[in-house]
């Protein structure tokens, strides 16, 4: 017993220390205007500030709009939690435009895998 209680301390411990280094994510993003497309390379901000670019890009049509995939990486003292991507002005720079969106851990469509086991 004792053995056990001292392996999910240790994994306890290890979680709250990923939480603590864990600065680099990959993201879902999705515009929120329907009109502009990404192609790959544009910058995504949150308040301003550049956290990534877009590494792959398509036009989700279940979605209705551009989606695209980035990898995200935040000064080490920053936390990448669920608090971090709901919070915060998050923009995608198409040229000279900024586009609002949407940047979430989970994938957008069917999050839960219902629709794929139905």
């Amino acid at each position: 017993m004792d053995k056990e209680l001292e392996q999910k301390q240790n994994v306890k411990a290890a979680r709250e220390y990923g939480k603590k280094i864990l600065n680099k994510r990959m993201v879902q993003v999705l515009l929120n205007d329907p009109m502009p497309l990404l192609h790959h390379g544009e910058i995504l901000l949150r308040d301003g500030e550049r956290l990534g670019d877009i590494r792959s890009a398509s036009y989700g049509h279940t979605l209705g709009g551009a989606v695209g995939l980035s990898m995200i990486e935040t000064p080490k003292d920053s936390i990448l939690d669920r608090d971090f991507f709901q919070s915060g002005d998050w923009n995608i720079e198409i040229g000279n435009n900024l586009h609002s969106c949407k940047v979430s851990l989970r994938p957008m469509y069917d999050p839960k895998n219902i629709r794929i086991k139905s």
